[in-house]
């Protein structure tokens, strides 16, 4: 069980070494370095940014980063960078190509993990009758709203479960 939220240098790594478990790293890579600034990524509805641009000075930089929406305000944090010296039109082609691999794998590997990247609010989960879990389940902002969806839950179902996503500590109602 994962105990706390994975950083923004840790996805950028993670995703690194799934690439080249399948080859997908270049050759024509000069670095990829992860951001110097790594923080927590505590919820799992964000989206994926880039630069793909040629360098001030020299080579070809793909920037990437998160975007999200926090305290009603949008926050940028960076994952990391890859660059490469080459400046030809084909490194580009290459680039982009690196650009579409990192986002695919980086977009299966979150929803896979979906868990391990929410640890902010809190999901709440029916039960039918038979004691199995619905399909679907709600993810609140606070406490207060997960109580009282539970409510309004257990007037059509016998047990309802609210996890609190910080804790990962469970409670059911009947």
């Amino acid at each position: 069980m994962v105990t706390r939220p994975m950083t923004t240098e840790e996805l950028f790594n993670k995703i690194c070494g799934i690439l080249k478990e399948k080859g997908k790293m270049l050759d024509i890579l000069d670095y990829g370095l992860p951001t110097s600034n790594p923080v927590p990524i505590r919820m799992y509805q964000f989206d994926l940014r880039n630069k793909l641009a040629y360098g001030g000075c020299e080579g070809i930089y793909l920037d990437l980063w998160i975007e999200y929406f926090a305290n009603k305000e949008k926050q940028r944090k960076g994952l990391g960078t890859f660059k490469t010296l080459d400046e030809s039109s084909e490194a580009m082609h290459i680039m982009a190509g690196l650009l579409a691999d990192f986002t695919i794998e980086e977009y299966a590997y979150v929803n896979v993990n979906i868990d391990d990247f929410t640890w902010e609010g809190a999901d709440v989960h029916a039960f039918d009758g038979d004691g199995k879990q619905c399909s679907w389940g709600y993810t609140c902002s606070t406490m207060k709203a997960a109580l009282n969806k539970k409510d309004e839950l257990l007037k059509k179902y016998p047990q309802v479960v609210i996890r609190d996503n910080s804790t990962r500590k469970e409670k059911i109602y009947q």
